[in-house]
């Protein structure tokens, strides 16, 4: 297997770099071949003098600010090389690959009759991180069987097969996700809908290192708000709105009876049910206008 390694970055040059010698570390040396590429989403092009670092690294600069905008970049290199590869991956400037990471995603791609294959991304916390982040759950996305079949996936660890892509119809990163973020979620929920599948490989791991500033209360209540606003302007193309707004109420009612049943049994909070509320909070007031503009550029 051929595959694009595509990386969307914004001013992340130090975390960028560790992404970037993990990827050609000897220790992911594979039968499968890879090109990497880099979309710096700076205007001033911070990423390039990074990117020098690493001669077989391609580097294209996207000015036009948004992750969608970074997104499509990749996709345009992807659809310039016109079959020569047989998928893209996406992967986040803040992370890091394991040993053997390309190794396993390529064979599980190989394997499957999913046109997506995706896999774990595990959060790495330094050691002055908050009790009730760890205990509680947070920032600590759900694993999955291997071969699992999945309803959504992000840009963080997936394959996209080059064929599959095509027979959707090559759908894009929708740009009026690009400040509140959610375009990756949109762009797999087009391809689940024209009957690309979607599998879970375990063994294909990346690591990605969480900032303590994000450890605050206020910073997961609006990560949760916001996922909430996404999953309803998603649903509502999918099932419509009054079921969309249904959804959001249902999961803030139960999100907000398993936080009670939580805290009566003095477990504190745990983000199954705090985000589970959050998000129906967060869907129903996107039937009122609510953004939260994530990635808001100045």
């Amino acid at each position: 297997m051929h595959s694009l390694v595509a990386i969307a970055s914004f001013r992340r040059p130090d975390d960028l770099r560790t992404l970037l010698e993990s990827l050609l570390d000897p220790a992911n040396a594979s039968e499968h071949t890879m090109d990497i590429l880099v979309v710096d989403n700076d205007p001033a092009g911070s990423a390039e003098a990074t990117v020098e670092s690493f001669p077989s690294v391609r580097y294209v600069l996207e000015s036009q600010p948004g992750i969608a905008e970074a997104r499509n970049r990749s996709l345009d290199v992807f659809l310039d090389a016109d079959g020569s590869y047989d998928a893209i991956i996406f992967v986040d400037d803040d992370e890091f690959v394991g040993a053997g990471w390309y190794t396993e995603l390529a064979d599980a791609a190989q394997r499957s009759t999913a046109g997506v294959v995706t896999g774990p991304v595990i959060s790495i916390f330094p050691e002055n991180t908050p009790r009730w982040i760890t205990r509680g759950g947070f920032m600590q996305r759900a694993g999955h069987r291997d071969g699992e079949r999945l309803t959504a996936a992000a840009t963080n660890n997936t394959l996209l097969k080059w064929a599959d892509w095509q027979r959707a119809g090559a759908p894009r990163f929708d740009r009026s996700f690009s400040s509140t973020g959610g375009s990756d979620a949109r762009l797999f929920a087009d391809l689940i809908r024209e009957g690309v599948g979607i599998e879970y490989c375990q063994q294909a791991e990346v690591f990605e290192p969480v900032p303590l500033d994000r450890m605050t209360f206020r910073w997961v209540s609006r990560r949760a708000f916001r996922n909430g606003v996404v999953l309803a302007r998603i649903g509502v193309t999918k099932r419509g709105a009054a079921l969309t707004f249904a959804q959001g109420g249902y999961l803030a009612a139960s999100g907000l009876a398993f936080g009670l049943v939580d805290l009566v049994r003095v477990r504190g909070l745990h983000a199954r049910s705090f985000n589970r509320f959050l998000n129906g909070v967060g869907a129903m007031s996107s039937f009122f206008g609510a953004r939260v503009h994530e990635y808001q550029r100045a």
